[in-house]
């Protein structure tokens, strides 16, 4: 969901400096000598931008929400480390001089536009919510080359052409990222959606958009693994890491080694979840099914906020005088309440976890992370 602003509110929020050079680099002059121009003088600059044309406005106003989608802590993340990628590390310390994240993200939209551009991409792949991790990969530099991509950007235009009659058109970016992470983003276009807008006139017309969709492979040199991130179904991904394979590493797939997670250890409710102090945070156990292996029945338990999972199942035991030894864990939620501290909001994690899949209820990459430590700490996953 896009978030809500005022533009009287931008107005007043951005120094005038700031403000004169966006102004400017979206073709609006108000007619001042920005020179003299104090912080007593902005009643007259509402004024006169609410006389500029309605054309004018709607594209500030559309560059405005870019910008304010990249006013957070994840957006500013993302800045940073786009600017890396052009080796301007001097940004850090523009940033520590202005700690307002909508002032550091307008300020590398007028300053640095390309910053800004890949900024956004970055963002979204942030927020990708990946399948899972393909092994088995060779690890070392990643073969990345220019041709190797455009054989995969005609390999995805074939593939979604033949299949879902979509991505005739498909560009193709890489991002190299730390630890030994590189990720190569496709961008097919999408099937044709219908809108109504305006014309000049006023009128309502009908229009034809033709958005993009993301394809998100993740390749971890290190660990020699292969994560996907698209809104497909679970055959089509599939077939697309082959597909990946294939074409970026010129090699067979290698077999699909299915994860395995020790799930089985959380039905003892003497197990702990234990966590850091410094990493602010809480886990519990908030759903789990349990499988009865004399009936081949499955029973579900579910808890609200700070429950104990143990306190129903321990009813159901008495209740129905069954032993816990009796059932396995089918499936089983975990989750984690992060606290308030600094650079980071309060907020929750959740993930669900099979013997053989996980599946991560969390956008936050800063988040997964910490949450993958502790599922390794407590050897849940290895």
């Amino acid at each position: 969901m896009s978030k809500s602003f005022s533009m009287n509110t931008v107005l007043r929020r951005t120094p005038f400096k700031v403000l004169r050079w966006f102004l400017q680099d979206v073709g609006i002059d108000l007619g001042f000598d920005w020179e003299k121009m104090h912080s007593y003088d902005l009643p007259k600059v509402i004024a006169a931008y609410d006389l500029v044309p309605a054309e004018q406005k709607a594209q500030a106003e559309a560059i405005v929400r870019e910008i304010v989608a990249l006013a957070d802590q994840e957006g500013i993340a993302a800045i940073s480390e786009a600017a890396k990628l052009y080796g301007l590390s001097y940004l850090d310390l523009i940033f520590k001089a202005h700690p307002s994240a909508y002032l550091q993200a307008i300020w590398v939209w007028t300053e640095h536009r390309e910053v800004f551009t890949k900024a956004q991409k970055l963002l979204q792949v942030n927020r990708a919510s990946f399948f899972r991790k393909r092994t088995g990969l060779p690890t070392g530099k990643i073969p990345v080359t220019d041709e190797r991509l455009n054989k995969l950007k005609t390999e995805l235009q074939k593939f979604f052409g033949e299949k879902q009659n979509r991505g005739q058109v498909c560009t193709v970016e890489t991002f190299e990222r730390d630890d030994g992470r590189y990720c190569v983003v496709a961008y097919p276009d999408d099937h044709p959606i219908p809108y109504l807008e305006h014309n000049h006139e006023s009128i309502l017309v009908p229009i034809m958009v033709k958005p993009v969709f993301e394809v998100v492979f993740e390749v971890n040199s290190n660990e020699g693994t292969l994560a996907l991130s698209a809104k497909l179904e679970k055959t089509v991904k599939e077939e697309l890491e082959n597909l990946f394979i294939r074409t970026i590493y010129e090699i067979e797939p290698p077999p699909l080694i299915k994860p395995n997670y020790d799930i089985e250890k959380l039905k003892d409710s003497k197990f702990v979840l234990a966590t850091e102090p410094g990493d602010c945070l809480r886990a519990e156990i908030s759903h789990m099914d349990l499988l009865w292996k004399d009936i081949t029945s499955v029973s579900s338990f579910g808890v609200q906020k700070k429950g104990n999972i143990f306190c129903p199942i321990n009813t159901l035991l008495r209740k129905e005088k069954r032993n816990l030894n009796d059932a396995e864990v089918r499936q089983v939620t975990i989750r984690f309440h992060f606290k308030p501290k600094r650079g980071r909001r309060a907020g929750v994690l959740c993930v669900e976890l099979t013997p053989h899949q996980m599946v991560i209820r969390c956008k936050d990459a800063m988040r997964v992370e910490t949450m993958l430590k502790y599922l390794k700490k407590w050897e849940v996953s290895q």
